[in-house]
């Protein structure tokens, strides 16, 4: 994914992490790119499922990279219940992030757990910077301003923030190679 080029392959994204890889340690950590498209405004979804093994999904605000193998979210509790009690409970956790409302470039990571924590004073900046870019990004394809602030209007008292370490990570951009595994 490069920001100068807006029409990114799935088969970019995949060079682009054997590039990232061939000069990496044997941890599985993010590319520059994946980590930028992360905290610039993505749609972020969450999947995980219920005890009883059903699917269940959730929406998040925004995520920081707090290193190239750990991503902070911030959510609203309230309307992610069912998402935050299938991981109280032990489910995997998987979040998608898709960039561009134009271009949807997209990737997926996985993780067998998530660590649920309260929301700290430094999330809110990042928060409010991401949410501007998400508004702006739903804009340019039409959508009210009005719209697009209440896809994302939340109570500052229902906010919660979910850690996760990466252990898969996937190529979901539309095209030839969609889906495919990142593979450490």
């Amino acid at each position: 994914m490069s920001q100068t080029d807006p029409f990114t392959t799935p088969q970019d994204e995949i060079r682009a992490w054997h590039r990232h890889r061939a000069g990496a340690g044997s941890g599985l950590s993010l590319t520059p790119d994946l980590l930028t498209l992360a905290q610039s405004g993505a749609a972020i979804l969450f999947a995980a499922r219920t005890a009883e093994g059903r699917p269940t999904s959730g929406t998040g605000i925004s995520c920081r990279a707090l290193a190239p193998d750990r991503l902070r979210m911030v959510l609203s509790a309230g309307a992610n219940r069912p998402v935050l009690e299938a991981l109280r409970h032990g489910s995997r956790i998987a979040v998608t992030f898709t960039g561009s409302q134009q271009h949807h470039q997209s990737f997926q990571i996985k993780a067998g757990t998530a660590d649920i924590l309260p929301v700290r004073p430094d999330d809110l900046p990042e928060m409010e910077r991401q949410s501007q870019l998400f508004c702006e990004g739903l804009g340019s394809i039409g959508f009210t301003r009005e719209l697009a602030e209440g896809w994302l209007l939340v109570d500052p008292d229902d906010l919660i923030a979910m850690e996760v370490t990466p252990e898969r990570v996937f190529t979901q951009t539309p095209g030839p190679g969609a889906g495919a595994e990142l593979l450490p």
